[in-house]
């Protein structure tokens, strides 16, 4: 008996088209009401990625990022949620699987990584169970706001610059934000008699490239750099008179064991 074709077709078809018309209902639910609560002065910004996701975050009027920030599976799942204060990634940030589960965690202050928890029941999962729950084989979730179609158009936009000024006039904090509304490029920063403080380096709203911190009588207090918002490579600290107190080399944030030097007796 010959097969009924357009009928298999159908039953090929129906399931893919429930998914579709669940993808659907999620974008125009998402559409209709914002799921981040944003404070009082700020508005909700969204942003469909090329990888499928969605991103919600606040913005202050001017375009730069106060407040939470919520990243969706393209499901409707949370992915991730965190923060950002005055444009750098700030507070808890938290990664979830598809399924739901918090399996990453990593606390911000101005752009610099302070710390990260990692659950252990990862570390023994197969590339095959982290793609399917929803980070990639590195096991580490894509950032949204690091996405590469999206990070260089951001780089290539107009921002706005910030600065900031002592009762005096004299300036006490001068930088630029990317079109995306993060903190990039140097930001600068000055005591009140005009001495400069700490310069520090930006992408995407994390620390990264040189840093440079001076002591107030004009001496060097600190150079080093940073990647991804964590310290790399040689970092030195000079105390207020110029001596040398430490001299450290480090890698993806961890001093190298033996890099500091002794301790004076």
């Amino acid at each position: 008996m010959p097969r009924d074709e357009p009928a298999a077709m159908r039953r090929e078809v129906a399931p893919r088209l429930g998914v579709l018309a669940a993808a659907a209902a999620w974008m125009l639910s998402a559409c209709a009401a914002a799921r981040v609560a944003c404070p009082l002065g700020t508005a909700v910004g969204r942003q469909v990625f090329s990888g499928g996701a969605e991103a919600e975050w606040c913005r202050r009027p001017d375009g730069v990022r106060q407040g939470p920030e919520l990243r969706y599976y393209e499901s409707g799942v949370e992915m991730v949620s965190g923060g950002y204060v005055d444009g750098a990634q700030s507070g808890v940030w938290r990664y979830r699987f598809n399924d739901g589960r918090n399996w990453r965690a990593e606390r911000w202050d101005d752009g610099a990584l302070l710390a990260t928890t990692v659950d252990p029941a990862v570390a023994r999962m197969t590339p095959a169970e982290l793609e399917a729950l929803g980070p990639t084989s590195s096991g580490i979730i894509k950032l949204a706001s690091h996405d590469p179609i999206l990070g260089r158009e951001t780089r290539e936009g107009a921002g706005a610059t910030f600065v900031g000024r002592f009762p005096s006039g004299r300036p006490q904090v001068i930088g630029s934000y990317d079109a995306a509304g993060l903190r990039s490029g140097p930001w600068r920063f000055w005591f009140e008699d005009g001495r400069p403080e700490r310069e520090i380096g930006f992408l995407d709203g994390v620390r990264d490239g040189p840093v440079r911190e001076w002591h107030e009588n004009g001496t060097s207090a600190t150079e080093g750099a940073y990647r991804g918002g964590v310290r790399d490579g040689r970092w030195q600290f000079w105390d207020a008179q110029g001596a040398l107190t430490a001299d450290i080399w480090y890698r993806d944030g961890v001093g190298a064991p033996g890099g500091m030097l002794p301790p004076k007796p």
